[in-house]
């Protein structure tokens, strides 16, 4: 794919809505080249998408995140936008979320969902369910993002370029979202609109399965990329854990001379040298990670 713009739509029995999906991408960007990535489709969304004028390629390991990783794979354009099968997005949309990457304001550009007007597209798990991940998200990396998990993103190529996503489900949107901070790379939340799924169209995320998929997620990659915040908070559970466990058979040494609570303070010594291999460990990986980051600068020098 050596087209400037790239529509990329990863897909899993979507028939019922791909096509107008494509249609309307397509008369929004008439330039673009439109990519559709079928997961394993029981239905005919591959030869609809075909039907529609967009080129169709296949993904058999399944899971959302697999589907992006292809579209990462094979991308070779300018500007990557993606967006679900599903019919949710608003076309229109794009060009507002186009145009801050073509005038280089942002490297990545998120269509924000989660505002008043489109309360009524989500349901009430869903909404709640996103708001408490971002909110997660937000706390653990210090941003001020509103909606991580939207699936209409615009995405400058020097990010595909330098990503490599492991995500194989939803979990993939909140890895996009990390790994673009990690990068510093500049995001911006667009507003856009959102539309209630169409009758006779399901969606395929589970709120709370898919929703500890996504905070499992976030968990792992804030422990991958600021493993001493991580190691560091882990070890002040632990330490915490110790002294309220130690402060018991302490009180009671002091007032009787007899410690008779031999198991608790037992479990306090663990918790304490727990908390001392964490902080330990947090100092050492994040050292790795440091000169992991300087290889990869000097690399990406010595390439130029």
């Amino acid at each position: 794919m050596n087209d400037k713009i790239v529509v990329a739509i990863p897909c899993y029995n979507e028939e019922l809505t791909i096509s107008k999906v494509i249609v309307d991408f397509k008369r929004e960007l008439s330039e673009a080249k439109i990519l559709v990535v079928d997961n394993n489709s029981k239905d005919q969304t591959a030869r609809v998408a075909r039907e529609a004028g967009a080129e169709v390629i296949s993904e058999k390991r399944q899971g959302k995140g697999f589907a992006v990783q292809k579209i990462f794979d094979e991308f070779c354009g300018d500007v990557l936008i993606l967006v679900d099968g599903d019919d949710t997005y608003d076309a229109r949309n794009v060009q507002s979320l186009l145009l801050p990457v073509l005038n280089d304001e942002a490297d990545m550009t998120v269509g924000n969902r989660i505002h008043s007007k489109n309360e009524g597209a989500f349901t009430g798990s869903h909404w709640l369910g996103n708001k408490f991940l971002t909110k997660s998200l937000n706390f653990l990396f210090g941003t001020k993002l509103r909606d991580m998990e939207s699936g209409f993103r615009v995405i400058d190529k020097k990010f595909v370029n330098s990503s490599a996503l492991l995500a194989g489900g939803f979990g993939i949107e909140p890895e996009l979202t990390i790994q673009a901070l990690e990068r510093g790379m500049r995001i911006r939340e667009v507003p856009i609109k959102l539309y209630p799924r169409k009758e006779g169209s399901h969606s395929k995320l589970n709120a709370v399965r898919d929703g500890t998929i996504v905070l499992y997620t976030i968990v792992s990659l804030f422990r991958d990329y600021k493993p001493l915040q991580f190691f560091t908070l882990l070890a002040s559970i632990f330490f915490l854990i110790g002294v309220l466990l130690g402060w018991f058979s302490i009180r009671d040494y002091v007032h009787t001379g007899i410690v008779s609570r031999i198991p608790t303070l037992i479990v306090s010594g663990l918790s304490m040298i727990s908390a001392f291999i964490s902080f330990i460990a947090g100092l050492i990986l994040s050292s790795i990670k440091r000169r992991h980051e300087e290889l990869l600068v000097i690399l990406r020098r010595s390439s130029k």
